[in-house]
């Protein structure tokens, strides 16, 4: 039937006496709704169609947005109530449906007996013996229809139903533009965390050879002064590379509450001292002078050892970068003694502060949010991303503690305030640990895994001039034959490669009991907690992010026979 001879009935409707409004049912309506709006979008278009279905005292009621275009195009039958409630999902082509007839005159159509002229209504046992259907207007375009239908003779509908409906259509149209656009924000975050995430496993995977090829390069030109000056340089340059990196990742983190500590028994001074080694690079440059107080005897703490050091060094980093040449520095760590006792630990305070150009105060509330920079003007371009002191505020909210930042102003200096609940006694210790080796390993075979032929060549000279025998494959596959047929002591496992991957590997090595003996590392340019703790249930003994750490790397190689350690690092 031609849809323009399908008679919608609204004369018959306006002829019919229309019921009082009932203002109270339809403003609890509406609240209800308004509280919806907040949640996922299913449920907001169920809790329209379920409101629908009680104000307009209707049989079914639903929601049918268009999707698809031109020719294309349909009606998804989104949100269902009622008697038709398992038609959720059911679709119905453009020129078919009452929804349809309706968007096209733009305004609100009354049918009677629906189901003669639509055949895409005749359900098995439910009969339709009248229905109202309502544009879903949105920013002058219509994102679909709401309606209402009627099953027995005895429930007719009204011009009252028509301007509920119209209501809820005002109503679901506002709610449907704001709840998609905070989905699409949603999803662009997800994407952004993703995209962030990938291009930091992208930029470390060339870091690593640059990095190893740079290392190698200073050890052959040993004795050309010049030689090792210039490469000084770019090897200061790539510790610069690399933390901006790390900072991109852990900005991503932070914005998707990824960032987690892992907290054991540690030593401050030790966590102190490999802050201070990060960052003497910039305290020479810049010939400051550095204070360190109150780490004379051991601080005992409980707490993340990378992340504190990784806190401590940014405070550092700070202070030597804002400080002019030949600035004082100061590290100043006390003890707080707790009024409570029992569980409760004592407090450390720890104080980084400086006598260099200080914050302005109208800056300092934003300092410890995300890309937040001071306006330090051009003689004070230090670089950076503003993410450092984010992360570090939440790192000490891990902890349980707190962090301030307290400046007079221009000129003044800068003081930052750690409080840290994390010290430990000595004698609530746990057992000590093992005496670990620290200096260089012992000759060692090891195999290199890793698809990058610059990675391997590179660290394979590396581990060349310490004396260890280094044997490579390019691929899983040739990894696992070869630990099959000569077992190395140590392979270090690219985790990203193609076909056979890392995880892959060492599943595969893990199953031959007679390889147990191998020590498996995993190099991976992804570094959360949850990518070490997959590698780790494949079966490897270590994770290490690239660029790779020869320190940290030297340090397995020093303890490879001690299997206490393993996965510590």
């Amino acid at each position: 039937m031609e849809r323009s001879r399908v008679p919608t009935g609204n004369s018959h409707l306006a002829s019919r006496t229309a019921r009082q409004p009932d203002h109270a049912s339809e403003n609890s309506s509406l609240v209800r709704l308004a509280r919806a709006q907040t949640g996922p979008k299913a449920k907001l278009l169920q809790a329209i169609a379920d409101e629908a279905l009680l104000l307009c005292k209707a049989g079914s009621a639903g929601i049918s947005l268009v999707e698809g275009n031109g020719e294309n195009r349909h009606f998804r039958w989104l949100a269902v109530s009622g008697i038709c409630a398992a038609l959720q999902g059911k679709t119905t082509a453009w020129d078919e449906c009452p929804c349809g007839l309706t968007l096209q005159a733009g305004a609100p159509q009354y049918f009677i007996r629906p189901q003669d002229h639509f055949p895409c209504l005749r359900f098995p046992g439910v009969l339709v013996t009248e229905g109202i259907v309502v544009p879903i207007p949105a920013g002058g375009a219509q994102l679909g229809a709401i309606w209402v239908m009627a099953h027995a003779h005895d429930c007719p509908f009204d011009d009252e139903d028509v301007r509920l409906l119209s209501n809820l259509a005002a109503f679901a149209g506002s709610a449907l533009t704001i709840v998609n656009a905070r989905d699409d924000s949603e999803e662009s975050e997800r994407r952004h965390g993703e995209f962030i995430a990938m291009l930091g496993h992208e930029l470390r995977n060339p870091m690593t050879p640059i990095d190893g090829a740079i290392t190698a390069a200073k050890r052959l030109c040993a004795d050309n002064e010049r030689a090792v000056e210039v490469l000084t340089i770019a090897e200061r340059q790539m510790r610069h590379l690399r933390t901006l990196v790390d900072d991109l990742l852990d900005a991503a983190r932070l914005k998707h509450g990824k960032l987690a500590v892992r907290q054991s028994d540690t030593s401050l001074n030790s966590i102190a001292f490999d802050a201070v080694t990060a960052v003497t690079h910039h305290v020479k440059a810049r010939r400051h002078t550095l204070r360190i107080t109150g780490l004379d005897a051991p601080v005992h703490v409980r707490a993340d050892h990378v992340r504190l050091s990784q806190v401590l060094g940014n405070l550092l980093s700070n202070a030597a970068k804002y400080t002019p040449v030949g600035g004082t520095i100061e590290l100043d760590v006390s003890i707080e003694s707790s009024e409570i006792r029992g569980d409760v630990p004592d407090v450390v305070l720890i104080r980084v502060k400086d006598n260099g150009i200080g914050i302005d105060y109208e800056v300092q509330p934003r300092l410890f949010e995300l890309f937040a920079q001071s306006a330090r003007g051009k003689d004070h371009a230090a670089g950076g991303l503003g993410i450092g002191l984010a992360v570090a505020k939440r790192m000490v909210e891990l902890h349980g503690g707190t962090i301030a930042l307290r400046s007079e102003g221009q000129g003044r200096g800068t003081e930052v305030i750690l409080r840290l609940p994390i010290l430990r006694s000595s004698a609530g210790l746990d057992a000590p640990r093992p005496t670990l080796v620290v200096g260089p390993a012992g000759p060692a075979h090891v195999l290199l895994v890793d698809d990058n032929p610059d990675a391997l060549q590179a660290l394979g000279v590396l581990l060349g001039l310490d004396g260890h025998e280094v044997s490579t494959a390019d691929s899983g596959r040739e990894a696992v034959s070869v630990m099959s047929e000569r077992p190395p002591e140590v392979a270090i496992v690219d985790l990203g490669m193609p076909d056979m991957d890392g995880f892959d590997v060492a599943r595969a090595i893990r199953e031959k009991p007679e390889l147990n003996g191998i020590l498996l590392v995993a190099l991976s340019g992804y570094a959360s907690e949850s990518d070490k703790s997959r590698a780790l249930a494949a079966g490897f003994d270590y994770h290490l992010t690239k660029p790779l750490s020869l320190d940290k790397l030297q340090y397995i190689l020093a303890n490879r026979s001690d299997g206490r350690l393993r996965g510590i690092i």
